[in-house]
């Protein structure tokens, strides 16, 4: 898997995998129940991707947070989160704690943490980056995921040397990106009878 700072991704995803800032502000933004579930959490072996990321040896583990992103119900972002088994208990033992609460509650809202620039790819139908989160979204969005290209992102923040590795995946086909267009066209509804009334 070759990941890059180039920004090639379907048009129809590509506001939101390119981004900066939280990608879980921007989809509660845009619904009205935005929901965390967490499909597996603890000590597991890294990819030798992730090692090399994480600046770790080829073959060990590390403490891994796997979830799904939900709007409304459906599910649209599955999100796989890595960092060095002992930074886990230093200086990112807040995500241990976290449970349903999304991991931009640590990212965004403390100081000292660094981000170091996106990173993008795309998942091929035929790679095991696409199988591993097939995997995991059928079996717990229940749906099955299309054998396409997958958009997905990544980036290391950084705290007290220590780095955690955020990957974004966006696997559904029915999420609608176009969302933020219509939550201004509703908001500016929603001004305009408000005027109208008073």
């Amino acid at each position: 898997m070759q990941w890059t700072t180039n920004r090639i991704q379907p048009r129809q995803v590509r506001r939101w995998v390119a981004a900066t800032g939280s990608l879980s502000t921007r989809l509660a933004g845009v619904s009205r129940a935005f929901t965390v579930q967490v499909l597996s959490q603890g000590r597991q072996g890294l990819g030798p991707d992730e090692a090399r990321a994480l600046g770790l040896p080829g073959r060990c583990s590390g403490y891994v947070r796997e979830v799904l992103l939900r709007v409304d119900h459906l599910p649209v972002v599955f999100a796989r989160s890595v960092t060095p088994h002992a930074a886990s208990q230093g200086p990112w033992r807040s995500i241990r704690g976290l449970g349903t609460r999304p991991l931009a509650d640590v990212l965004f809202k403390r100081r000292g943490i660094v981000r170091a620039p996106l990173e993008f790819a795309r998942f091929k139908p035929a790679g095991p980056e696409h199988r591993n989160v097939m995997r995991a979204w059928q079996l717990a969005a229940r749906e099955t995921m299309a054998m396409r290209a997958v958009p997905a992102r990544r980036s290391v923040f950084t705290r007290c040397g220590a780095p955690l590795l955020v990957m974004e995946v966006f696997p559904s086909a029915q999420a609608p990106w176009h969302w933020s267009a219509g939550v201004r066209k509703q908001r500016n509804e929603r001004k305009y009878f408000s005027r109208k009334r008073t």
